[in-house]
């Protein structure tokens, strides 16, 4: 290890755990509680209630990790900006569960009492889509790392002529 970099290390650590605490507030809210509440409570409109606070707290979780990732994200600007496909997944991710969150689910919570009628049925479906598409943004922010790829030693990086071929 150079000497210096102990907070480049751990800048990355704590964007790991960031991205941890992201996709698993996401997975486990939307993926393990919520069915298990709707499957063991017989009044439809408590489980219903209870997945709405659920899914609430895991949403404010993944917005404030987002934010911070994408603050965190802005340190790589080596490469053009929209060069950063993490930065801008990072961004969409955050557009997606703010669309859920102040746009979906206030209608959804005014129609809580009526958990089986058309109405709520339909938010519900348009909630679901978010959250999986976000899901599926996390997974692959899982999947890729949170930072650009560093070259590994010995491997050749492009020179600045190979750059604009």
């Amino acid at each position: 290890m150079r000497a210096g970099c102990g907070g480049a290390v751990l800048i990355r650590a704590a964007e790991r755990v960031m991205l941890t605490v992201l996709a698993g507030a996401l997975w486990s809210g939307g993926y393990i509680v919520s069915p298990l509440l709707f499957r063991t409570l017989e009044d439809t409109a408590q489980a219903a209630a209870l997945v709405g606070e659920v899914t609430g707290t895991a949403v404010w979780v993944v917005l404030v990790c987002a934010a911070l990732l994408i603050a965190t994200q802005l340190r790589h600007r080596i490469r053009p900006l929209a060069a950063h496909w993490r930065l801008w997944l990072l961004v969409l991710l955050t557009v997606v569960v703010a669309v859920g969150e102040f746009w979906v689910r206030p209608p959804m919570a005014a129609l809580t009492e009526q958990a089986g009628e058309v109405g709520y049925l339909s938010a519900l479906r348009a909630a679901e889509s978010l959250y999986m598409v976000a899901s599926a943004m996390a997974l692959v922010l899982v999947a890729g790392g949170i930072e650009p790829r560093q070259p590994e030693e010995g491997e050749e990086t492009p020179s600045s002529e190979d750059a604009g071929r």
